[in-house]
């Protein structure tokens, strides 16, 4: 049910309110963006980013842009999935970090009941520090509804690296085709096909990049070892 074809992807709720295909493809690229921008920041590992990036691939295919900025859904995504992954942070250091990336100013500082000298200072650090609260914790409910708790999430990196172990393939060859994988989070790959045909697609791709070779004692291609069409992968 996660996964849509490209044709389908003009139906979505946000192209439903008027969003153009283009806008809608940015944003979702801009949302996940600042999900790893975030996550560096926290110091999340790469699989929590991952997860949070489906999820919010996965909330765009049933809300709208319109009503769900993607900055306010990507800091959400980031909460729900450091739990998932059991990779939990402070939540007042999820708003700080998202606070510092959405006004691109690494030195903001934002507190609950602010100290801040100013009495201006405090009442806008502390509005600010409460709105970005209410606004996850209430967006962390319609989450969860809208992708009806279904919470796991398979991602290409292990059917990845079992296939290059299988292959007998590179160091370098798996080290490429995994950042080709986390490339390929920004774009809606992740709700178009799934994990093993990323995972195919990614190494096919890395392969032909460094110009190595992968071959099997079969007559088939490697691709099919783990179920993939050769078509699926173009």
């Amino acid at each position: 049910r996660w996964y849509i074809k490209n044709v389908d992807f003009r139906k979505t709720p946000s192209a439903n309110d008027g969003i153009p295909y283009e806008k809608e493809v940015a944003d979702r690229a801009k949302g996940c963006t600042f999900i790893v921008s975030v996550g560096m920041g926290l110091k999340l590992p790469q699989l929590t980013l991952a997860t949070a990036t489906v999820y919010f691939h996965r909330f765009y295919l049933r809300r709208s842009l319109k009503e769900f900025h993607y900055y306010d859904m990507g800091a959400t995504c980031i909460l729900l999935a450091s739990k998932v992954e059991e990779t939990g942070r402070k939540l007042r250091d999820i708003i700080n970090v998202c606070a510092q990336k959405a006004q691109k100013n690494d030195k903001l500082f934002l507190e609950e009941n602010s100290k801040a000298v100013s009495s201006i200072q405090r009442i806008i650090s502390s509005q600010e520090f409460q709105r970005w609260k209410d606004t996850i914790l209430y967006n962390e409910e319609v989450l969860l509804e809208t992708l009806c708790f279904d919470l796991a999430v398979e991602h290409p990196y292990k059917i990845l690296l079992s296939l290059v172990k299988e292959l007998r393939g590179s160091k370098k060859l798996a080290q490429t085709a995994w950042a080709f994988i986390n490339d390929s989070l920004r774009s809606i790959l992740c709700i178009t096909y799934p994990p093993q045909v990323v995972a195919a697609s990614a190494l096919y791709v890395a392969s032909r990049f460094l110009e190595e070779t992968l071959t099997t004692t079969g007559t088939h291609g490697w691709w099919e070892l783990i179920g993939v069409e050769f078509n699926d992968m173009q």
